[in-house]
């Protein structure tokens, strides 16, 4: 049975430390810990957790205080049924499209679970190269454009010690 995992305060120095890479694969305790992020990003469990919002479009581990380079991807929302997908070890390039000379970028309203009740205009790539590995090991690199390349970057930002209000 998985559990539950509580937030950590917005002054936890976790939040603000580069977190290690994921080197084993076959650690039990890695798959556990997965388990674990994917059972507390649902709604429910948000809710439960006293989480700033009903749901997640991602969330980093060390939200949750777990020093792991780690990150869960729920663009479409955090309900039960919808797309999930556990992300190990990412990092992204900006990507020039077609008929493009240079990296576009684009403003929108962020929020935050670690920065509750704030939003801040955060300036992202539109279109990057996301590079990740799967809890089995593959190595996964996609593009990704518009709401899912900010979404990879504000959780791989999460996991470079970043926070969207610049603290």
């Amino acid at each position: 049975m998985p559990r539950l995992l509580n937030f950590v305060k917005k002054n936890d120095p976790v939040l603000r430390e580069i977190m290690p890479t994921v080197n084993n694969f076959a650690d039990p305790t890695l798959h556990e810990t997965i388990e674990d992020m994917c059972y507390s990003i649902l709604k429910p469990q948000l809710k439960a957790a006293h989480g700033a919002h009903d749901s997640a479009a991602g969330m980093a581990a060390n939200q949750w205080g777990i020093k792991q380079r780690i990150f869960i991807f729920t663009p479409d929302g955090s309900e039960e049924g919808k797309r999930m997908e556990v992300m190990i070890n990412p990092s992204y390039s900006p990507l020039l499209r077609p008929d493009e000379t240079e990296y576009k970028m684009a403003a929108a309203y962020e929020g935050c679970f670690s920065v509750p009740l704030t939003t801040c205009i955060i300036n992202r790539y539109e279109a990057i190269t996301a590079v990740y590995f799967t809890p089995n090991g593959e190595k996964v690199e996609r593009i990704l454009q518009g709401w899912e390349a900010r979404v990879f970057q504000h959780e791989t930002d999460h996991l470079n010690g970043k926070l969207m209000d610049g603290t």
